[in-house]
């Protein structure tokens, strides 16, 4: 699923759950707004109806669950479901 790039400037709010999702492991940053894990989508982040959003991969690797991240309670919970399921796909 091609995903258009987020000016990095969009990105600027969320520059410490960048560096969470970076510190996981087996995961890669493609690009500013996009997460690999084990080589396949894991986190890709977009700009849709004027706020950021986030698609984190589902649990078992099938499909995204489209998360909000405007706020910090957000961001706190799309961080700690990125290290939840990066584990459990590295443990499969």
């Amino acid at each position: 699923m091609p995903v258009p790039d987020i000016d990095p400037e969009a990105l600027a709010p969320l520059q410490s759950v960048i560096r969470q999702l970076r510190e996981i492991k087996g995961v890669t940053q493609l690009r500013p707004s996009v997460f690999q894990l084990r080589g396949k989508p894991f986190v890709t982040f977009r700009l849709e109806a004027g706020g950021l959003q986030a698609d984190l991969i589902k649990p078992g690797g099938a499909g995204f669950d489209r998360l909000p991240v405007g706020e910090a309670p957000q961001q706190r919970k799309l961080v700690d479901e990125a290290k939840l399921r990066a584990k459990r796909l590295e443990d499969e």
